[in-house]
């Protein structure tokens, strides 16, 4: 199941393909190092083929191209009209997170507190913002927590939690992605 979506507005232009049977390679260049890895460990984590191109205002910060970001992939994700529940824990160092996902209905919920404000040119709010944007557009609900760990080793483990969770999620509603 392959599909992709572009948004292009006042401030960004963001191309993302999917492709839920491909072996997990992403191909990402949004110009947020923090994003793109998010990015990358999402699409390893969910076994998915991911490629996202951004082009944004970041003089004036992260918050358009991180959100635009999810936007896209929230739609590419909405379009393939996948159903299923999953879930995962993953853990990065200290850090401990879960991810459950319910394709079909929007919403969102998190319990994930950072120390800092800011990571690898990213503001650490937007991290919630993306994850949010991404299940309405998605039209999933997805819920988050993490405990231990530094800002990085939540971030990464969240990923993670959330890759799996989809790749699962997708299982549950198609069986094998790549049969489709």
């Amino acid at each position: 199941m392959r599909a992709s979506f572009r948004r292009d507005t006042a401030e960004t232009e963001v191309e993302v393909s999917l492709d839920l049977a491909g072996p997990g390679s992403p191909e990402v260049e949004t110009g947020v190092p923090l994003l793109d890895e998010i990015l990358k460990v999402l699409a390893r984590g969910s076994g998915f083929d991911l490629q996202v191109r951004a082009a944004g205002d970041l003089p004036t910060g992260d918050h358009h191209t991180v959100e635009d970001v999810a936007i896209a992939l929230g739609q590419a994700l909405a379009g393939m009209e996948v159903a299923g529940i999953g879930s995962s824990f993953a853990p990065s160092g200290e850090a401990l997170a879960f991810a459950a996902v319910r394709f079909g209905a929007p919403g969102y919920q998190e319990e994930v507190e950072f120390s800092g404000r800011f990571l690898e040119g990213m503001d650490l709010a937007n991290f919630g913002h993306f994850m949010r944007t991404l299940a309405y557009n998605g039209w999933l609900t997805l819920h988050l927590r993490a405990t231990g760990g530094d800002d990085w080793q939540k971030v990464e483990a969240l990923a993670t939690a959330l890759g799996r969770a989809l790749r699962r999620a997708v299982e549950d509603g198609c069986g094998d992605p790549g049969n489709k």
